[in-house]
């Protein structure tokens, strides 16, 4: 007799979804001829007979089975089929596997087209193309918006969404809406742009820049304090854009988007491209996190869900992409819309390319000139085309290291102010002096420094007093107020990745 055994070709894949019989039980099959349907978490095939002869199934359609089992097998007489009656009465049932939950393929597939989170799926074993569409349609049913439907379902896991996610109000008067002539709008100047949004019902916050030939619409905006977009700005959303205080975007920005959600302090250069092919769709959500770096000539599409964390740097000319363009699915080719999701802190390299699909973890690195197809988890450094995880982001640095590395910050600060031409003092004790000021480190601050001083230090212990600064290095955040020498310092840390707190927070301008 032949056997039909479900082949192991992935170490990581344990079970597999008998989908579906092509053939009736007991039916005469031949040598190739297709019998069945499998789906796996990386593909579905089609299962041939190994030989003539009349098919025994050992198991119904809809059930998880074990890599490596037989599941059917090809009498190729009477008394084969006789014996394997036989062993049918004598076998135990077979066990529901037990671990992890899988999805099949067509279960992923649909899923990201429509948004769907799998992890909300209660169920045990392999989640299946039905299970999904039940999703969808109880997701449809549901009535008030949420931050879930906002985001079609994907998960927000190790995401800090904007605190401009929740904002409320904004809305503009529909007839102000209908009546605007977008190029009469930019050729206002600055601050009547302002002043007309306003008085449309936009809400705006001080100090709000929006720079020569911008344009800004949608039927809800809101600017927080100190938003600056820049010259030729085109900012259309569908339902909402929202930024929140102190973020900028230099030059020639394109966002073009159903629902908006800037976060605080975020710095964008030139030329960054927020849109793209269904920019307009139902699911076309943005959300960026606090006091992330959009790099000059970035591209984000957003055809789905787009989410960026907190602390995110997204560097020049990288590109995300929610769907693909090319030829008929129908045809075999792939057609794929998928939302992509860089939790906080993550990192993405310059002109590297981020697909439909991908999510990037914590603290993730993506290196340069990489194309990115699946996830990358947290902590991981990834590099390729296509891109793998090969090492981690960042490695444990001793504390006497840590220190001597902190310890070098007063020398390279020493050395910029004197290269700016700035009266320095000799260092001296790990400091020296500037417009008056002492800048100085010291591993652990316990007080007793005299004003006026910026004291940067591992470790806060001691009161500060007036006129005294602590930058903690390690918790990043400023002890105590100070003038231009604290701010100079501060953005020397900034400019080290040392975001400090509290924030949201913008250079004023300085020594450096």
């Amino acid at each position: 007799m032949l056997e039909i055994v479900l082949t192991r070709e992935d170490a990581n894949t344990e079970y597999a979804l008998l989908a579906e019989w092509l053939v009736e039980d007991r039916s005469d099959v031949t040598a190739g001829q297709p019998v069945c349907v499998v789906e796996t978490t990386k593909a579905t095939v089609e299962v041939e007979a190994p030989g003539d002869g009349t098919l025994v199934q050992l198991y119904g359609e809809e059930v998880e089975v074990e890599l490596g089992k037989t599941i059917a097998y090809v009498a190729q007489s009477a008394e084969e089929l006789a014996e394997i009656d036989e062993k049918a009465e004598a076998a135990p049932a077979p066990r529901a596997p037990a671990g992890d939950r899988k999805a099949t393929r067509k279960a992923v597939e649909l899923a990201e087209l429509h948004g769907v989170d799998l992890a909300s799926i209660a169920k045990r074993g392999f989640i299946t193309e039905a299970d999904v569409e039940a999703a969808i349609a109880a997701h449809k049913s549901s009535a008030a918006p949420t931050t879930g439907s906002l985001l079609a379902g994907v998960s927000a896991e190790g995401v800090s969404l904007p605190s401009t996610f929740d904002v409320q109000g904004g809305e503009l008067d529909p007839a102000f809406l209908q009546s605007l002539d977008h190029a009469a709008f930019r050729a206002l100047a600055p601050a009547e742009k302002i002043e007309s949004l306003r008085e449309a019902g936009a809400t705006i916050g001080d100090g709000v820049d929006l720079g020569e030939g911008s344009l800004v619409v949608a039927p809800r905006i809101v600017l927080e304090d100190g938003v600056h977009l820049g010259p030729r700005a085109t900012v259309i959303c569908e339902e909402v854009v929202a930024i929140g205080e102190l973020s900028q975007f230099g030059p020639d920005l394109e966002l073009r988007c159903r629902r908006a959600y800037l976060g605080a302090g975020i710095w964008g250069g030139r030329s960054v491209r927020i849109g793209g092919g269904g920019w307009r769709d139902p699911w076309a959500t943005l959300a960026i996190g606090d006091l992330a770096f959009v790099g000059d000539e970035a591209f984000v599409n957003v055809c789905r869900p787009v989410l960026v964390g907190r602390e995110v740097f997204l560097t020049m000319r990288s590109l995300i992409v929610t769907h693909n363009i090319g030829h008929s699915i129908l045809e075999g080719f792939e057609n794929r819309f998928a939302p992509v999701v860089l939790e906080d802190r993550a990192q993405v390299g310059l002109g590297a390319v981020l697909y439909a699909g991908v999510r990037i973890g914590r603290e993730a690195i993506v290196a340069s000139n990489s194309y990115v197809v699946g996830e990358v988890p947290a902590g991981a450094f990834a590099i390729g085309v296509p891109a793998k995880a090969t090492g981690s982001s960042s490695h444990k640095l001793s504390d006497a290291r840590r220190a001597d590395l902190a310890r070098r910050f007063v020398d390279d600060l020493h050395e910029l102010l004197a290269l700016r031409g700035h009266a320095v003092s000799a260092i001296v004790d790990d400091g020296f002096e500037v417009e008056g000021t002492r800048v100085a480190f010291t591993q652990s601050y316990r007080g007793g420094v005299d004003a006026p001083a910026v004291v940067l230090t591992l470790d806060v212990r001691g009161d500060v007093p007036d006129g005294v600064a602590v930058i903690d290095l390690v918790d990043r955040r400023v002890h105590g107020s100070g003038g231009v020498v604290l701010d100079s310092v501060r953005e020397f840390c900034r400019k080290r990745g040392i975001k400090l707190e509290p924030g949201p927070w913008s250079y004023p301008g300085g020594l450096i």
